[in-house]
């Protein structure tokens, strides 16, 4: 088999060997590269020559064989076996379409894959690659039970320990966890300078390949390892270690806390030799009372733990069974403890005018049945936009209605001001918090001269801000296509607040103005009402 000579001075890379443990070993001195190829390959029915791509210095050629439960390649029984005549180390994948019932679909497709491959447990075959580069609509847990199904039920009817093939960013986002299925050999793909996962047996390290003897650009991927490694993973005739094992930890537990349970999530470890038939679940008071423990099917990577003590943290670990029964528990996640979940939401937003009342209405809620808490004390503070920068200042101590409610009304507001409301709660329930924002605009009055007039005449708008301070700005605004946008005049009030505009309208039609005074002294700006003016 030809193989081209690379560099001496080899690199060490670390790969995923066929028993699953994840060695250091140096880079081969010997480039092995091949093409995959699928029914792209084939333009118009052109046929691959696969002598020629021989000739190329290809070593392996992988083949789409299947994709999801309905599509065969029409071209995989000829270039699969006319790869192999070439003296082409061969290989086959099947592009997976992950969909609930996770073990259903999962073993269909794997059952339609293998059909389609014949015997793989000769010489100069790799073992059948698993592509998976979509969702599916799976969460990242359901996902990767997904991936374990299907690999373990290819490798229970080939006898073959298969790859997995994909991408740098679906392998850490989408599935994101890497220790779940570390026993198969790993397939990336990673282009344009950049490096396939450390522990990756093949990389595909380019989509634009051109081979002889194959039409159009193919990708192209390189072995990573060593010889030895590659003498067993293209013979299928070497048995691959597969001892009993119970699965490993569960990994990236977590729990967030409820009225007297925990919701706990985790995502697959290693499944051990087999599928993992459920988990078991634990959750530890730190006082020392009993644990309480809780099982659920294989397939499903979340739990909710009840019967637990509101006020008291609680410590949970996740173990996985298989047929060699339970495995090693995860790592313990810091103490978690189930409260009464509250939460304080905001009536509506609230503003008023200079030296007006405003009204503030808060509601004290269990978001978990949504419903009101009657009853209970809310303290609130307030801090008062008045450049004085006292901060948080004690306001007021108030009691939620029947419904949950309780509502403000603070008076004659000359600045912005914030309101915070706090429930601390009795012991065991959740604190909760939430501030309001009041916000005080500046007023505006504005009146026309005349509401209608003939083109070439005077027009006046006058009006007055409130307080009545001189040197503020004040603009007009006029409405259209659907919004207010600033007409260019500006002017500052007189010292009595007052201000005045003139201008001569020279158009027909109606036009909507108002007028806007700016931000000042802990204020918003304000708006005057609408004036129509006719102009006829």
């Amino acid at each position: 088999m030809p193989r081209r000579l690379l560099s001496y001075f080899a690199a060490v890379v670390a790969f995923v060997a066929m028993t699953g443990t994840v060695l250091a070993q140096q880079h081969t001195v010997e480039t092995i590269e091949g093409p995959d190829v699928a029914s792209y390959q084939h333009p118009y029915g052109a046929k691959i020559n696969w002598h020629q791509v021989a000739r190329s210095n290809a070593d392996f050629a992988i083949v789409k064989a299947t994709e999801g439960g309905w599509y065969r390649n029409p071209w995989f029984n000829a270039d699969y076996n006319g790869a192999r005549s070439a003296g082409l180390v061969r290989g086959s994948y099947h592009f997976a379409e992950p969909a609930y019932p996770i073990i259903d679909s999962a073993r269909r497709q794997a059952r339609f894959f293998v059909s389609h491959l014949g015997d793989v447990q000769t010489r100069s075959t790799l073992p059948p690659a698993l592509d998976l580069e979509t969702t599916g609509g799976l969460g990242r847990g359901a996902l990767v039970t997904w991936a374990q199904t299907f690999l373990l039920q290819v490798r229970w009817l080939t006898g073959r320990t298969p790859l997995i093939y994909t991408y740098p960013s679906f392998w850490q986002s989408a599935i994101g966890d890497p220790a779940a299925l570390a026993r198969y050999p790993l397939w990336m793909a990673a282009y344009h300078g950049n490096q396939p996962d450390p522990s990756a047996t093949l990389w595909q390290y380019t989509a634009g390949a051109h081979v002889d003897g194959i039409h159009g650009a193919v990708d192209m991927s390189r072995f990573l390892g060593a010889s030895e490694v590659w003498d067993q993973l293209r013979d299928g005739t070497v048995a691959t270690p597969w001892p009993a094992q119970a699965p490993g930890a569960p990994n990236h537990v977590y729990a967030t806390s409820g009225d007297g349970q925990l919701a706990v999530g985790w995502l697959p470890g290693d499944t051990g030799s087999s599928a993992i038939a459920r988990y078991r679940v634990t959750a530890t008071p730190v006082d020392g009372t009993p644990a309480v423990t809780m099982s659920v099917g294989g397939t499903t990577t979340s739990a909710t733990v009840p019967g637990l003590t509101n006020g008291t943290p609680y410590v949970v670990t996740v173990a996985a069974s298989n047929g060699q029964g339970f495995g090693v528990d995860s790592d313990p996640i810091a103490a978690v403890t189930p409260l009464v979940p509250t939460q304080l939401t905001v009536g509506g937003p609230t503003e008023t005018s200079y030296g007006d009342d405003a009204r503030v209405a808060v509601r004290l809620v269990r978001p978990d049945r949504n419903t009101g808490l009657a009853g209970q004390p809310l303290t609130v503070e307030s801090d008062v936009d008045d450049g004085s920068d006292a901060g948080w200042q004690p306001y007021q101590t108030v009691t939620t209605n029947d419904n949950g409610w309780v509502v403000l009304h603070p008076r004659a507001l000359q600045h912005n001001m914030d309101l915070r409301f706090t429930f601390t709660g009795p012991q065991g329930w959740h604190a909760a918090r939430t501030i309001v924002h009041v916000i005080v605009r500046n007023q505006i009055t504005a009146q026309l001269s005349k509401a209608r007039v003939h083109p070439g005449r005077l027009v006046t708008l006058t009006g007055r801000i409130g307080p009545a301070v001189g040197g503020i700005d004040v603009w007009t605004q006029t409405y259209y296509k659907g919004a207010w946008h600033d007409a260019g005049s500006k002017t500052t009030t007189a010292p009595d607040g007052t201000y005045s505009f003139s201008w001569t309208p020279t158009t027909r039609g109606t036009k909507l103005i108002r007028t806007v005074v700016s931000w000042f002294d802990g204020r918003a700006r304000g708006f005057s009402a609408t004036q129509k003016l006719i102009v006829k």
